[in-house]
């Protein structure tokens, strides 16, 4: 992988006065005038722990976490709930577990792995959906998955985190602002927030984001990435303060991020954030098919017009081809007189809110100051509202299957 050079001067923005002040953008409103509260720190990397009396089970175990370089505690099950085991980010057990020591281990969002030794025979798996487990797993077949699970727990994360896909319904809708302001909402909201400019031909969200002008990594020091990113690798990119990273595409030419390297970027940043946005391109939408997958939220940004929610069904029928989920509408007000809903039902999907005309956001993106932050901006406001909608979904009881 080629190295970052400290030295590269980023291409700044043309539009900015030498004499402006540059750097991150803010949160704001009344709050974001009196200065900005500190984000939630990141929290520091997990432990996994395991409740099994088998021995040879919890041999193995402990031989994948160790190379995993994870930090696995054998629980006692005379011991109450507390310390390492009370901050488990991964729960594996054997099927011989008691459930209502389990119970009592696991918090919201902390996936329960029940793990057991092949040959099985059928009372194993009934011990094991008694166990009410996310995913129930036979060594050594799933050595390699759970090794990947306790590499995330080794690198700070037990479930990855959400993941946010915003992509234009026509050129020009606004789908970057969304979700440059969508990211600084989130990064407010659950502490941190990764931003992925995934769209070679966007010109570098940096600018877009007043990030011009700060070190960091870009697309042009990634080229060709391939395998499992560390979290080291993500906190260099560009860095906008408050928690909120972003990895631009580079002005400075050569292949932009291919599918590949996208997917690469994609699930070190899960294991990484608290939440990803990936900033889509509305062109070659068919070749993303797991970054499509992997987001928890799909967002269509189209302009209040016919023709705009004519384009944006030509999108929404090629995210639906790719085997997504439901996608939803967001509606940038441009004075047609459209009423929001009338074009949602034209182009076929929910409508997620509406983004109105505002002056101050245009003059400060064609200066390079970055998306303001202001509370009673119509932009701030919708970001914040889906942000809260996710942080409140995300922190809701586990939900997954026995594999």
């Amino acid at each position: 992988m080629p190295v970052h050079d400290p030295t590269r001067r980023p291409v700044p923005h043309p539009a900015r006065r030498p004499d402006r002040p540059r750097g991150p953008v803010h949160g704001g409103g009344e709050r974001g005038r009196r200065g900005t509260p500190p984000a939630r720190p990141a929290p520091p990397p997990g432990t996994a722990v395991l409740v099994t009396g088998e021995e040879e089970l919890a041999a193995a175990l402990v031989r994948l976490a160790v190379a995993a370089g994870a930090d696995l505690h054998r629980d006692d099950p005379g011991a109450p709930v507390g310390g390492a085991a009370g901050d488990a980010a991964l729960v594996l057990a054997g099927a011989d577990a008691d459930p209502g020591r389990l119970r009592a281990l696991r918090r919201p969002g902390v996936p329960l792995v029940v793990v057991g030794r092949g040959p099985l025979d059928p009372s194993w798996w009934q011990a094991a959906a008694g166990l009410e487990a996310d995913h129930a797993v036979v060594l050594p077949e799933a050595q390699d998955w759970l090794l990947e699970r306790l590499s995330d727990v080794a690198d700070g994360r037990g479930r990855p985190g959400p993941v946010l896909g915003v992509v234009g319904g026509t050129g020009g809708a606004g789908a970057s602002v969304l979700a440059a302001g969508l990211a600084r909402a989130l990064a407010d909201t659950l502490g941190g927030c990764f931003l992925l400019d995934a769209d070679p031909r966007s010109g570098g969200l940096d600018l877009l984001v007043g990030g011009d002008a700060l070190p960091g990594l870009r697309w042009g020091d990634l080229t060709g990435v391939t395998g499992r990113l560390g979290p080291h690798v993500l906190r260099s990119a560009v860095h906008l303060g408050a928690g909120l990273h972003v990895l631009p595409a580079d002005r400075r030419g050569g292949p932009g991020p291919d599918p590949v390297a996208v997917w690469t970027v994609l699930e070190a940043a899960r294991r990484t954030f608290a939440a990803t946005v990936v900033d889509l391109p509305r062109g070659g939408l068919g070749g993303l098919g797991p970054v499509l997958g992997a987001c928890d939220d799909l967002l269509v940004v189209a302009p209040g017009t016919t023709r705009g929610a004519a384009a944006a069904c030509v999108v929404l029928d090629e995210l639906r081809a790719a085997g997504t989920g439901t996608a939803r509408l967001v509606v940038r007000d441009v004075g047609a007189g459209l009423d929001a809903e009338d074009v949602a039902d034209a182009a076929g999907a929910p409508l997620a809110g509406v983004v109105r005309p505002d002056r101050d956001l245009d003059a400060a993106l064609e200066l390079g100051e970055g998306v303001p932050g202001g509370r009673r901006s119509s932009l701030r406001v919708l970001a914040l509202a889906l942000a809260r909608d996710r942080a409140a979904r995300a922190t809701g009881p586990a939900a997954g299957a026995l594999r």
